[in-house]
């Protein structure tokens, strides 16, 4: 669905991702780990068009798109969407939930009826309820508008979904919640996910591959089971360890 190539960021003179290769099919979830101010951001910044990137080969399957040497001349790609790190930044204050939500479908000329239907339905999919349309951000909490955000990035039915860090700010029960929530989504339409995370423990869960960086640099790309049984380097070793000794890691994961 998505490769990249020796994807390199540089801005104001400072090379700030080096020689990131990354591919996800249909379905697949992609987790991108590493400590603060590792790239891992900046990665799916310039495939969005945000940050300016080159690269050897760009490959976005759902729109065809086929570049040698270039990412595409965009700001976001059709048919993707993206879930940022913090909710109320992500959501305008002035609107309510509901439009919020609907945002993604106001280029189909729906009627309203069946925009509506649209907007209930889906903030039923991440246990909101209808009531939930005529909340303001102010008005709800932070998971409660993260799922609101996940039920923006859904509406439109996309083919890939770019995740932030979108449980760092939330608590341990609502994190549980909302990452059971969008991997059963994934599974249930077949979208694919690129998830940009400190938390090993959640990519431990949920991933079918990890790419792990280290000062803009790729440390590691392996399946999830490569990953904690083989690690690449000692660096990653020394992740897993840290992530076990914490008790951050599922107990299939620790030895």
């Amino acid at each position: 669905m998505l490769s990249v190539d020796n994807l390199t960021v540089r801005t104001q003179g400072k090379t700030l991702v080096q020689g990131v290769s990354l591919t996800v099919q249909p379905g697949q979830m992609l987790c991108i780990i590493g400590e603060s101010g590792a790239g891992k951001s900046t990665v799916i910044k310039a495939l969005q068009g945000l940050m300016p990137g080159t690269c050897d080969h760009f490959r976005f399957d759902p729109i065809g798109l086929d570049l040698k040497g270039a990412l595409p001349d965009m700001v976001g790609l059709p048919n993707t969407r993206w879930v940022m790190q913090d909710p109320l930044a992500a959501l305008d204050p002035r609107f309510r939930l509901g439009r919020s939500v609907a945002e993604s479908l106001h280029r189909l000329n729906l009627p309203v009826d069946e925009r509506l239907s649209r907007v209930k339905s889906a903030l039923e999919t991440v246990e909101l309820g209808p009531e939930f349309a005529d909340r303001f951000p102010t008005e709800v909490s932070m998971g409660q508008a993260q799922r609101a955000c996940l039920a923006r990035a859904m509406i439109a039915e996309p083919r890939l979904i770019f995740f932030d860090e979108p449980l760092s700010a939330l608590d341990a029960l609502v994190q549980k919640k909302i990452a059971r929530r969008m991997d059963e989504l994934r599974r249930q339409t077949g979208m694919a996910y690129v998830v940009v995370t400190h938390d090993l423990g959640f990519a431990a869960t949920y991933a079918d591959h990890i790419i792990l960086l280290r000062q803009g640099h790729m440390e590691a790309s392996q399946t999830r089971e490569a990953f904690f049984i083989r690690p690449a380097n000692a660096y990653a070793r020394a992740l897993i360890d840290a992530a076990r000794n914490l008790g951050a890691l599922p107990e299939s994961q620790v030895a």
